[in-house]
């Protein structure tokens, strides 16, 4: 009996130890599976983006250094390779159209590509905004606008059926320019190069709010927006996910740096999935690892 106060003692010194790094939030979200490549085949080299198709429950990583696309099922499992013939220069990020047709960032020639994969079709088209020419970064689709982020400049374009200027997004002290930028439940946000805030628009380009973010990532280099408003950072230097509240306060951060499964190496892209999964696309480890809670 008077052993037992020692063995409370020493017992919770041992969780106290064993307990959650502070700032990280315990069993938040678990690896759920990796996207890699062909089972017996060429693994992805340096991808750099992940779409997804609702409608046919499926993932493309865009596998920039070996100049392909690799789609996948919704369970994860590999399903086709697709390079157009070899045609394909540093592809860097994808969207399908209402027609099926794919459309995609080549950085090895600054084009937005057109694939049509019923007529075999393949068209490249350098863009301009004023006589400047754009140089494409991320890429979104819906109801038949392109929405593009021009690297130079940090501006979000919107883009008619015809590739034509017909609206912008704009930092609000038009300096430092966004970073990256999603679509979600009809606006537009965007965040701010360095991290510094979150901007939401409605898709005619006007602002409706914005929000500061706590300055505690190092290199945020893109970002994802929950569905009850949490903004989830992507730490590129690292390797881990910073969340924040709607009002811009952090409130914890979970995965960490590494190449073993469920670790970060360099990541360049989150994207929430229709399933409530989180992708991180990982351009250091050539995957894309899905977590889910």
């Amino acid at each position: 009996m008077k052993k037992l106060p020692f063995l409370i003692i020493f017992t919770v010194t041992v969780l106290l130890l064993e307990g959650p790094t502070p700032g990280y939030a315990a069993a938040t979200w678990q690896w759920l599976s990796s996207l890699k490549g062909q089972p017996s085949g060429q693994s992805m080299c340096m991808p750099s983006a992940l779409y997804i198709d609702h409608a046919l429950e499926r993932y493309y990583a865009v596998d920039a250094r070996n100049n392909r696309l690799l789609s996948f099922n919704k369970d994860g499992e590999f399903l086709k390779e697709f390079n157009a013939n070899g045609q394909l220069r540093i592809p860097f990020d994808m969207v399908k159209d209402r027609e099926g047709r794919i459309w995609l960032i080549e950085k090895g020639r600054n084009s937005l590509t057109m694939i049509d994969l019923q007529s075999k079709a393949i068209e490249q088209h350098t863009l301009s905004d004023g006589g400047h020419v754009v140089f494409l970064d991320r890429l979104e689709w819906k109801d038949d606008i392109f929405y593009v982020l021009d690297k130079v400049t940090g501006q979000v374009l919107a883009l008619d059926r015809d590739l034509k200027v017909i609206g912008r997004f704009l930092c609000r002290d038009g300096t430092s320019g966004f970073v990256d930028f999603k679509i979600r439940n009809s606006s537009l946000w965007a965040m701010e190069m360095g991290g510094k805030a979150v901007y939401r628009f409605s898709m005619d380009g006007k602002p409706v709010s914005s929000v500061a973010l706590e300055d505690v990532t190092g290199f945020p280099y893109s970002f994802e927006v929950g569905p009850s408003g949490i903004f989830y950072v992507l730490d590129r230097h690292e390797g881990n996910v910073a969340v924040f509240n709607r009002e811009g306060q952090f409130k914890y951060r979970f995965l960490t740096p590494g190449q073993s499964r469920g670790r970060l190496f360099f990541p360049i892209e989150l994207k929430f999935d229709p399933w409530g999964r989180l992708c991180v696309v990982e351009e250091g480890n050539g995957r894309v690892e899905i977590f889910k809670r």
